[in-house]
């Protein structure tokens, strides 16, 4: 693993990439002009996470095969090798444009990096450009091998395992930048732990003294990851692991050595808290207080425990029994911490923008545009045929039937206006077959 491959650099100039050296600081150091230089160039490679690597063990000679091993005094070539060298690199297929011209330039981009399409790679370039990486005058357009792919004596099938080892080294960058942070910093934990009097001795001095404390905090610190390899959680592993340290230092910094036990079995509940805290606040959607979570985490294993003695789920009568819980308050935690789900989440795998769950699922409570158009057709044919009406049968009709007013009786309209309550009724009846054969009335109907 070179650098450029750890850090994902897409420098193609650097001459790192070109020769491929493994401890690239040393190169660079003892390529410094000046000492301001030198200075510069050695307080970037100590932060690098390259060189730490080196020098926890992660990475070392064993990891480059012998042919790719070039390090930083081999670097000057003897005038008797470069010849024997030139020879080897000429394949007995000769399917590169450097192999096809009998080209000498060992330093051309098109040897180094085995580019397929020279051609299409000098396209962008200047002719000064061009003639300075190649060391010669040729021009792609006369060029044999451009020839050659056109009229398709050569194409990509011919370069079937260059592209594929390309291919692979484009994936080595990802998988490297993704796991090691994770590595580096679990080679740092695998140190020797405190014994019981050593721990004892620290902690009459962690009150005072900075370095006990610090001291202290590494000795515990691979107690966190062996905690937080048992949170199943989306949070990532370094975050979680960030979060049990905090609660590491809360646990140094309340630690009382009299009361006679272990640091470790004290430290445990502080990680777990704060871990806890940390899955709550951050790994879901909505908030959830920690203890209820605690619960839910204690209640799911419980179930859990008893699915795989009886083979059946158990029921909320059995659980309570169980946890000395009420099975009221088992059912509300277990609805509060239940997972969101989106409702654009995709039910399906296709493209389709209905395939989603926002699209399956009816608003009961909103009108739809066409119940919403005829609703509003509804109301303005009824103002309409009310307007023939009088202005007591228009007064009946309204508040029989509660349009624009609250409901009242037959016998309380008598009332108001002096009549029988029958009276009422049939002037009711008379207004709306008046309504009826209105023209707005017979086509809200039709």
């Amino acid at each position: 693993m070179y650098c450029f491959e750890a850090n994902n650099c897409n420098n193609l100039d650097c001459p790192v990439r070109k020769q491929k050296l493994p401890r690239c600081w040393e190169y660079f150091l003892l390529n410094s002009a000046t000492d301001a230089e030198y200075e510069k160039k050695a307080a970037a490679c100590a932060k690098c996470n390259y060189k730490l690597g080196w020098e926890i063990g992660l990475i070392s000679d064993d990891s480059f095969e012998k042919t790719d091993r070039i390090f930083p005094d081999e670097l000057v070539p003897n005038e008797n090798e470069s010849d024997t060298k030139d020879n080897q690199e000429v394949s007995a297929t000769k399917r590169f444009c450097y192999e096809m011209t009998d080209c000498h330039n060992l330093k051309c981009p098109v040897r180094e990096q085995q580019i397929i399409k020279c051609f299409k790679f000098f396209e962008p370039r200047s002719k000064e450009e061009k003639e300075r990486l190649t060391c010669c005058t040729r021009d792609c357009n006369d060029c044999l091998y451009k020839c050659s792919w056109t009229l398709g004596t050569i194409n990509e099938n011919t370069f079937a395992d260059i592209i594929e080892k390309k291919k692979q080294k484009l994936e080595l960058p990802n998988k490297y930048r993704k796991d090691l942070i994770v590595e580096i910093y679990m080679a740092e934990l695998a140190k020797k732990p405190l014994s019981h009097d050593e721990e004892i001795a620290l902690a009459k001095k962690i009150a005072g003294d900075k370095y006990a404390s610090e001291i202290f905090l590494m000795a515990n610190l691979k107690l966190v990851t062996k905690i937080a390899k048992k949170f199943t959680t989306k949070l990532p592993f370094m975050d979680l692991i960030q979060e049990g340290n905090i609660g590491l230092i809360k646990a140094i910094s309340k630690f009382d050595y009299r009361l006679g036990y272990k640091f470790s079995t004290y430290a445990s509940y502080w990680i777990k808290y704060y871990m806890q805290k940390a899955v709550s606040e951050q790994a879901t959607s909505i908030t959830i207080p920690c203890h209820l979570i605690a619960v839910a985490n204690k209640i799911k294993l419980h179930i859990k425990k008893f699915e795989e003695e009886l083979f059946r789920a158990p029921t909320v009568g059995e659980l309570s029994q169980i946890l000395g819980i009420d099975e009221e308050k088992i059912v509300n935690i277990l609805n509060v911490t239940k997972t969101p789900v989106s409702i654009h989440l995709k039910v399906s795998n296709s493209e389709d923008e209905e395939e989603t769950l926002e699209y399956y699922i009816e608003d009961k409570q909103s009108l739809t545009p066409e119940e919403a158009y005829f609703e509003k057709k509804k109301v303005e044919a009824i103002n309409e045929a009310l307007g023939i009406l009088d202005d007591r049968q228009r007064f009946i009709i309204e508040n029989f039937y509660g349009i624009g007013c609250d409901e009242i009786s037959l016998a309380e309209i008598g009332r108001k206006y002096n009549i029988s309550r029958e009276r009422v009724r049939q002037l009711l009846y008379v207004s709306l077959k008046k309504l009826s054969q209105h023209s707005s009335i017979i086509s809200l109907k039709s």
